[in-house]
């Protein structure tokens, strides 16, 4: 074996050793994080919850941050008829990088993340899951090898040879291999003009490296490389390229509204709601465009729910779009969706929160929080409003409006941070007075005390605004410092009860809130009653400032960045009338969920304060 086929195969054995590694596992590790839950799990990696509780039985009664489970690679199907599986995940390992990530999968690093467009420098780190493409989908990465030389070169290949050596007398090819640690074999296929192995004295003969040498020059050959190839070095070359790519270059932004305006059926429920959201959208538009940008927007009626968008997406209308908007209904978006990614072309959703494209398709933006990262941050920032506070859960089953899984939620945070709190039956405060002396012994006098209904309905925030009203100004039982605590939907009976909810000191939390004391909703409401010559609707959300909202932001984005809109999603600087605004992909390869989260305070100096954790 010449000195450079040595070298040749110290490097390819490496090579394989990370292939092997890749190839025999038949699981990956997935690190839980904030607001994931056992079926967003499964639905990220497209398995069900009973195969990730067969490999982590513990997780059926418990999940919790930082927990690893053991997630099943999926196999090929054994019919020949089923699609063949064209990915795989894999956790990064302590000292992988995107180079050895290429060498053991056989493709590129650059193929590697464009499949995790959420993969940067700054997160590519130990235990992160990235998915892999099939080799198939991209050119495979080839091997950084030194180049052969050709047989009549090898001879005077001066990197084959260590040394040389003048022969003296007495010395043989046996005393020469002990001398410097080599074969006589090595020698002889070093030196082909030694003639039936016998050495002239006085001849100069090479000296090849020995198997040692070789080995360490073949790790330091291999580790030049992946420092040429350095994650650093490798995402600074793909961001150039994306950053020269992305910039928008058009006359105007080409943007798409695909909505149930349903032209051909009587609903006017769903007819007004889409319609007040395509006018806030129309106010924005205007309003950039006084700004100097430009957009050409079509139309579509999405139609009724079980019908299908195939023949618009087959019409080659939204092809060149830059951005679209929509839909409504499960169906359509799972269409649009698919239909994006194959396009490349962003997707807004403005309404529904249940959408599983979002695991695994990363030109999806979901507006409406989804339920199990909503409650996550509403937890992070209740801890951070309220540290230390005596938390008293007001039980309610009879009633409607049923928040048991907040509520679970929520307990389990404040029994694993260690935070004092109770609950109480809500017939306490149903009886024409409150139950004082139940309700003093829950309250803690050295803290704050938080009272939550376990039920969000009016006829329950009624009742106990009434007995809270009374506790407040009780002069004779004197109960220590107390507030109300709920939810959303609050805002919408706030009309009725606003009054007693600034008396009693109210806090809920929300993703939308609007109201007619801030001064940029009052300029909203007189734009669109000049604009339309009719007001929206008294429901929340209200569809217009939705529409204003979605469109002011996702058309400034999208105006801005371009195609690498997803990687400054963040840096949009727009103060919304009604939606906040707060993107994080769901995993490497998937979409963007809103994570915005306000609460909102009805002071009892009769304000209202919108609380922005993120300011």
């Amino acid at each position: 074996m010449s000195n450079k086929r040595t070298i040749i195969y110290f490097i390819c054995l490496i090579i394989a050793t990370f292939t092997i590694k890749a190839q025999n596992g038949n699981h990956f590790t997935h690190t839980v994080s904030k607001g994931q839950t056992l079926y967003s799990i499964a639905r990220m990696y497209e398995v069900t919850v009973d195969e990730i509780i067969a490999l982590n039985p513990e997780c059926a009664q418990k999940l919790a941050i930082g927990y690893k489970l053991k997630i099943a690679q999926k196999k090929k199907s054994a019919d020949a008829t089923a699609p063949s599986i064209d990915k795989r995940y894999h956790t990064i390992q302590s000292g992988e990088t995107l180079y050895r990530l290429g060498q053991m999968y056989g493709i590129t690093p650059q193929a590697i993340c464009a499949a995790n467009p959420g993969l940067s420098i700054n997160n590519f780190r130990t235990g992160e899951v990235i998915l892999i493409p099939a080799a198939a989908q991209a050119p495979a990465q080839p091997a950084a090898v030194p180049e052969q030389p050709k047989e009549e070169e090898k001879s005077a290949a001066t990197t084959d040879i260590r040394t040389t050596h003048k022969v003296e007398k007495g010395e043989t090819l046996y005393s020469l291999a002990r001398r410097y640690g080599v074969t006589e074999e090595e020698l002889l296929a070093t030196n082909p003009q030694i003639k039936k192995g016998k050495l002239k004295r006085k001849s100069v003969i090479a000296i090849p490296f020995s198997q040692a040498e070789l080995a360490q020059k073949a790790k330091q050959e291999q580790k030049k490389i992946e420092k040429e190839q350095s994650n650093a070095e490798i995402f600074r070359k793909i961001e150039e390229e994306e950053e020269k790519n992305s910039a928008f270059t058009g006359d105007a932004l080409k943007v798409a509204v695909v909505l149930p305006f349903m032209l051909d059926t009587y609903s006017p429920t769903e007819q007004s709601r889409m319609v007040e959201y395509y006018e806030g959208f129309l106010m924005a538009v205007e309003r950039l465009k006084q700004y100097g940008y430009s957009f050409e927007i079509d139309t579509y009626d999405s139609g009724k729910a079980s019908s299908s968008l195939a023949p618009l997406l087959d019409s080659g209308k939204l092809d060149g779009c830059n951005i679209i908007f929509g839909a409504l209904h499960a169906k359509h978006n799972k269409e649009l969706a698919q239909f994006a990614q194959k396009k490349e072309i962003p997707l807004v959703i403005p309404f529904t929160s249940k959408e599983d494209e979002i695991f695994r398709n990363p030109m999806v933006y979901v507006v409406n929080t989804m339920q199990s990262y909503f409650f996550s941050e509403v937890i992070d920032h209740f801890s951070r409003k309220f540290p230390g506070a005596n938390v008293i859960f007001i039980e309610n089953d009879n009633n409607g409006n049923n928040k048991k899984e907040f509520v679970s939620t929520l307990k389990k945070s404040l029994v694993k941070n260690k935070h004092p709190h109770t609950s109480l039956s809500m017939d306490l405060f149903s009886g024409q007075e409150p139950d004082y002396a139940s309700i003093k012994a829950a309250m803690k006098s050295d803290r704050k005390n938080i009272f939550i209904p376990t039920s969000g309905s009016e006829t329950t925030l009624s009742s106990l605004l009434s007995s809270m009203l009374l506790m407040k100004n009780d002069t004779i039982n004197q109960l220590p410092e107390f507030n109300l605590f709920g939810y959303p939907e609050w805002q919408i009976y706030a009309n009725n009860m606003q009054s007693k909810m600034y008396e009693v000191g109210t806090y809920f939390y929300t993703s939308f809130f609007s109201h007619a004391s801030f001064a940029e909703t009052v300029r909203f409401q007189q734009n669109y009653l000049q604009w339309y010559s009719h007001m929206y609707q008294n429901i929340y959300p209200r569809y217009s400032m939705l529409g204003y909202d979605t469109g002011y932001y996702f058309l400034l984005a999208a105006s801005k960045f371009g195609k690498n809109m997803g990687d400054n999603i963040n840096k949009v600087s727009f103060t919304p009338m009604q939606t906040g605004f707060k993107f994080e992909r769901v995993n490497n390869w998937g979409g963007f969920v809103n994570k915005k989260i306000y609460f909102v305070h009805y002071t009892p100096e009769y304000k209202v304060e919108k609380i922005d954790f993120d300011k």
